[in-house]
């Protein structure tokens, strides 16, 4: 049972990728069946810093060959941006620009639009939001909501809007939840990182319990592994593990998977997610690990260049991946993996 979203989002904080990499990933996602790229790259200015400004032209025609190349390998581009650093939710000139910053990026071949809440203070920037949405238990839900609403009333796409709430991670009720889920319109589609912002294991039970606290609100899981950019010298090369397979019969639209810092190296678990991805009941890491290696072993050891010399390598992959899953330094992980790559 495959899921309909199957994906990867440069969603991570820190230096970009270059856009040779975002070529290069966009042809592994095609490769793989990984049918979405999400481009939300949280420290290009443009996408959250400076999400009023229009795109510089060399950028703007980076975007549009980037649109350009997943379309004719069958990806579908979603361009995310995100306001919520210092929007004033209420005022009209704030909706004019995000829709002129939306239709700036429509003009390169762009037609999927997201729009991002994750990571930002809860409070309110001008007194005329303070005046509508100030007495709510929390603000922020009661400014988002109605916002949320007429970004997927009159911004035009193909398929639902997807959102991250500010409250993207675990099961449990609050004051955000319980003002931000009321007023949501139905069809908005919400991301969720699972129990945790980093989730070492997701469950069906979790998920129907947050689509619970949503109101029904069908979820995308952000899955956050396998990045890194809480600190960049670990890397997680290893298979992805911990994804109970009845979340594919759960109101779970799908999975995008946000990569690591390192493009190179995130080619090894992101193939395991395509693999889950594409059929969870059959998804055995070790079988799927083992294949990533055989497809992408040599580029990933050259990205993690010279292997440590003084680390033990067990003989068994097994074992390996057990040393793997709470992440390694490029030295390790090279010495680690050679002897499994011809």
């Amino acid at each position: 049972m495959s899921l309909q979203m199957r994906g990867v989002i440069e969603g991570f904080y820190g230096a970009p990728w270059t856009h040779e990499e975002r070529l290069d990933l966009i042809r592994f996602c095609a490769e793989h069946d990984l049918n979405t790229w999400v481009h939300a790259p949280k420290d290009d200015p443009y996408h959250r810093a400076k999400w009023r400004e229009p795109y510089p032209e060399p950028d703007l025609e980076r975007i549009g060959e980037l649109v350009t190349n997943c379309h004719k390998l069958g990806v579908d581009f979603h361009y995310a941006i995100a306001p919520g650093l210092d929007l004033c939710y209420s005022h009209e000139t704030e909706w004019e620009r995000l829709v002129a910053k939306i239709e700036q990026v429509r003009s390169v071949g762009a037609v999927n639009f997201q729009l991002l809440w994750d990571d930002v203070e809860h409070k309110l920037h001008c007194p005329e939001d303070e005046a509508l949405y100030g007495g709510a238990e929390r603000p922020t839900g009661a400014a988002q909501a109605p916002f949320s609403n007429r970004f997927a009333r009159e911004i035009e796409q193909p398929g639902p809007l997807i959102v991250c709430p500010m409250a993207y991670a675990q099961t449990g009720d609050g004051p955000y939840r319980r003002c931000f889920r009321p007023e949501l319109d139905p069809s908005i589609v919400l991301y969720w990182t699972g129990p945790e912002v980093v989730s070492l294991a997701v469950h069906r039970d979790e998920l129907d319990m947050s689509v619970r606290r949503y109101a029904g609100h069908e979820h995308l899981l952000w899955d956050n592994f396998p990045v890194n950019d809480w600190d960049a010298s670990v890397l997680h090369l290893g298979p992805l593990r911990g994804r109970d397979p009845d979340l594919a019969r759960g109101k779970l639209r799908g999975i995008i998977a946000n990569a690591m810092v390192q493009c190179v190296p995130s080619k090894l678990a992101l193939a395991t997610v395509a693999d889950w991805a594409k059929d969870p009941d059959a998804y055995d890491p070790i079988e799927s690990y083992t294949r990533a290696l055989r497809d992408h072993g040599e580029e990933v050891l050259a990205a993690l260049g010279e292997p440590a010399t003084d680390v033990h390598a067990p003989d068994d992959l097994e074992a390996v991946c057990e040393i793997l899953k709470l992440g390694v330094t490029a030295p390790v992980g090279a010495a680690l993996l050679r002897q499994f790559v011809s």
